[in-house]
């Protein structure tokens, strides 16, 4: 007889405090999908280049507002300056006496200079007052930032994505698990059964035989479910970013219910699918990058000062200073640069309408794209009814032959075929369920609202 057991709860309980349960202890989806969106590695890289495409931003702006530097310097010229006695002599011979000290005291200081010193420190101040390439840098530098956070989106929808399909491949093997012990259960009640029956010779050996292989080999299949759920479990904590010795729990029954109860539909817009979008900032950063071409053709002004302060000493000892400071505007245009500058900009023209009918190429696929997952989606809808009425069904020929079996009135070859059915068409409920589950992921991706689905 088939018998009415306890729902099973499939888990690996080990050590995480990061992530929310339920009361029951359950992780839902919506818990993971949040885990995941704060843990993920892709989407902790992702957060990185955005923050990158801010810092970049700050650094042109930086190149228009004030510059100040400073440098310092100091060297000595070694030499000996040497003073002839003779030199001495004609002083004394031609000078007259009031001045001969004098004169002999500098002739006697030169003699011992070994060398100048020469110092220096300069402060030098300039402020960008008009440059067509900054202007239209410091737009392209906020495209990026936008680009990013475009793509920053992307990463979060393809994660919830791959997050939801492990989490519902997952429930579908615990509901697969959950099948075969329920058939174990009953074969190993009709195999004790047997057993009684062949030792008081009712049935024959082989039948008791054919018994056992069939549960062995059941559970040869239950231990293969297993150790899938095992591997998917530790593929979605990776996705997730969990780690290794965390806890990851799924109750199969409730997943049922979430797979029947909590489908969604959606609009398809183009233009809010963040792959797409994405497209369309690169293609605003290739218009300016054309622009940025062009802007060489522009002149550059700016205003600079310069303060310099030096001294010149035979001794190392500063005693004073010369000031040397100017103030003034630069200004620079490139005139002629043999077509280098036209180049790029033809080279950027070429690139920005290369990306355009990539556009219009991306925009014709995401289109079939939705299409294809509504279709499929409502495909694997419309058959849910029919595998759902299909398991029932098996399920009252089971019971029905179990009778019968019971009485003596169906062989256990019968039995075991009914099982056999049983078990196919209840797998193929469960597939059938994982496959509207997946479709709708599809589908809610491709309009790109996946995200939507789980704030």
């Amino acid at each position: 007889m088939y018998m009415r057991i306890k729902s099973f709860s499939f888990s690996i309980v080990l050590s995480l405090g990061a992530l929310a349960f339920q009361a029951n202890g359950q992780t839902t989806l919506s818990d993971l999908v949040q885990y995941s969106l704060r843990h993920s590695r892709d989407i902790k890289k992702s957060e990185l280049q955005y923050q990158e495409a801010g810092y970049l931003r700050k650094e042109t702006l930086g190149r228009g507002l004030p510059q100040a530097s400073i440098s310092a310097s100091y060297s000595k010229m070694f030499y000996d300056v040497v003073i002839p006695p003779s030199t001495f002599d004609m002083v004394n011979e031609k000078v007259p006496a009031d001045y001969q000290q004098k004169i002999s005291g500098l002739l006697t200081q030169l003699d011992q200079v070994d060398g100048i010193g020469t110092g220096s420190a300069n402060l030098q101040i300039t402020q960008l007052i008009y440059s067509q390439s900054f202007l239209v840098g410091l737009k392209t530098s906020k495209k990026a930032q936008e680009l990013y956070s475009v793509l920053k989106e992307k990463s979060e929808e393809d994660v919830i994505a791959e997050v939801a399909t492990g989490y519902y491949q997952a429930g579908s093997l615990m509901l697969q698990l959950q099948t075969l012990d329920k058939s174990l259960e009953n074969l190993k009640e009709v195999y004790r059964i047997s057993e009684l029956s062949y030792k008081n010779d009712f049935i024959k050996e082989s039948q008791v035989n054919r018994l056992k292989v069939t549960i062995s080999n059941l559970e040869v299949t239950r231990q293969t479910v297993q150790n899938g759920i095992s591997i998917q479990l530790n593929y979605l904590k990776a996705l997730a970013g969990m780690p290794e010795d965390s806890t990851l729990t799924i109750e199969p029954t409730a997943l049922l219910n979430d797979f029947e109860n909590k489908s969604a539909t959606t609009a398809f817009t183009v233009d809010n699918v963040p792959a797409y979008q994405a497209l369309l900032k690169q293609n605003e950063l290739y218009g300016l990058q054309e622009k940025l071409s062009k802007a060489t053709f522009f002149p550059t002004l700016a205003a600079f000062g310069q303060f310099s302060y030096s001294h010149y000493n035979v001794s190392p000892v500063f005693k004073g200073h010369n000031d040397m400071n100017t103030i003034g505007l630069s200004l620079s245009m490139p005139i002629f640069t043999s077509g280098s500058n036209y180049s790029k900009i033809k080279q950027a023209q070429l690139k920005k309408a290369q990306l355009e009918e990539d556009i219009l190429k991306t925009k014709d696929l995401l289109t079939v794209s939705y299409n294809n997952a509504y279709l499929e989606f409502q495909t694997a809808q419309n058959m849910l009814a029919a595998q759902r009425e299909n398991k029932a069904l098996a399920l009252k020929v089971y019971h029905q032959t179990s009778l019968l079996y019971n009485e003596g009135m169906a062989s256990m070859a019968d039995l075991l075929n009914v099982n056999s059915d049983f078990l196919q068409a209840d797998n193929s409920l469960n597939q059938q369920i994982l496959k509207c589950k997946t479709a709708e992921i599809k589908m809610l991706k491709a309009s790109g609202s996946l995200k939507s689905l789980f704030k």
